[in-house]
């Protein structure tokens, strides 16, 4: 069984390259300073990161997925239920003020613990071969970290096929209709949730949303599959796109060439507009961030406005009111001097005047068919417009 062993370059090219897929979510791509500062860290404690090919995965193999369900709370979850409170010690004290605590109440002391991924080895009485991601993006870089602490590689692909997705239950195991229990959630308050049956996968992001929600606005869920659902569809080495991705950004903008064009050609993907950002705003709402971002022309779509919906990811576009490219076809916004992906979580980046790229790609196989067309497409976010394949849309 083969393994890709990473370097810090190689790492780091990943950060940046899935920022450039990631449709505006899946993290926020740190600085080379700020990642450095993990990297280096990680290989000073001895830790060999790798990647493993999906297909080299038996069948009956077991892969875990350990997943950050969360997002935007509104103040008065933020107010009862935050985790950000420090010292820790003290936050104790103030819920055992205002909610009058128990004898044997205890916070653990790391609030990203692995206790749940211990009980669910327990529960199913196998360990994994392997971790995978659930989405492309800048957050990979730790999941390929925590994988390597434990010992073990992570899968060279993502469930949610070379993107970011706001909900848990839009992923490839819900289209290839595959099991999700038993499984189990943890939250920043140390419970652990151990979930028997559950009615379906949207049911399944529906609690652990909620979970979030009145935990401090995230939990985590870790759910096992068997290798032969790792494997379905055709959406494989993601990893490795967003590695050669990165690279290719980092490339052109050493050598003073376009980071877009280094990306389209990459990817083989689509520029669907370019313009300078004109407004964006963000609105934290039921474990979510939900927005609109508008971009004035310029170039080629000169004296024509894009304005985009996002649900923490980039969901709908329009041209003057037009629809446009929608999901499931990703599309990014790209800051056209760095090739940087810009995070619909970070406010900061959408200074007006910033001059931007959208680019696109036509999205995994999973999504083009009918099953996948039914659980992720404009009408699951509440806009009556259908969707249309971007190779139909731009004619090419």
């Amino acid at each position: 069984m083969g393994k890709r062993v990473l370097s810090k370059e190689d790492i780091w090219h990943l950060a940046f390259g899935a920022a450039a897929l990631a449709t505006g979510g899946g993290g926020q791509c740190p600085t080379y300073e700020q990642f450095s500062i993990q990297a280096d860290a990680f290989f000073q404690e001895g830790h060999t990161p790798s990647l493993i090919d999906p297909m080299d995965i038996k069948d009956d193999e077991v892969v875990f997925c350990n997943i950050g369900v969360g997002g935007g709370i509104v103040f008065k979850y933020s107010t009862l239920y935050t985790g950000r409170y420090q010292p820790r010690e003290s936050w104790l004290k103030q819920l055992d003020l205002t909610t009058s605590l128990n004898s044997w109440s205890k916070m653990p002391a790391d609030p990203r613990g692995e206790e749940h991924i211990k009980k669910l080895i327990e529960l199913i009485g196998k360990n994994p071969l392997a971790y995978i991601p659930f989405e492309c993006g800048p957050l990979d870089t730790g999941q390929l970290f925590s994988a390597a602490r434990r010992g073990l590689p992570l899968v060279d692909g993502d469930l949610a096929g070379y993107r970011a997705v706001p909900e848990i239950s839009l992923w490839k195991l819900n289209v290839y209709d595959a099991p999700l229990t038993p499984f189990v959630v943890q939250t920043t308050f140390g419970d652990l949730i151990i979930f028997q049956e559950i009615f379906s996968h949207q049911r399944f992001e529906d609690l652990c949303r909620h979970i979030a929600m009145i935990s401090g606005g995230s939990s985590s869920p870790v759910v096992s599959m068997e290798g032969k659902y790792v494997k379905m569809g055709k959406t494989h080495n993601t990893m490795s796109l967003a590695i050669k991705v990165g690279e290719a950004i980092h490339k052109a903008v050493d050598g003073g060439d376009d980071p877009i064009a280094a990306l389209l050609k990459t990817t083989n993907g689509y520029k669907i507009f370019e313009g300078k950002v004109a407004y964006h705003v963000n609105e934290p709402e039921g474990g979510f961030h939900f927005g609109y971002t508008w971009i004035e022309g310029t170039g080629a779509w000169q004296g024509k406005t894009f304005k985009l919906y996002y649900k923490n990811e980039n969901q709908i576009s329009w041209i003057d009111e037009k629809p446009y490219i929608t999901c499931p076809d990703p599309f990014t916004v790209i800051d056209k001097k760095t090739g940087i992906g810009l995070s619909n979580f970070n406010t900061m980046e959408w200074n007006p005047g910033r001059e931007v790229a959208v680019t696109a790609l036509k999205a995994a196989d999973h999504w083009r068919t009918e099953r996948g067309l039914k659980i992720y497409r404009p009408k699951h976010f509440g806009f009556d417009i259908e969707f249309k394949p971007i190779e139909n849309i731009l004619g090419y």
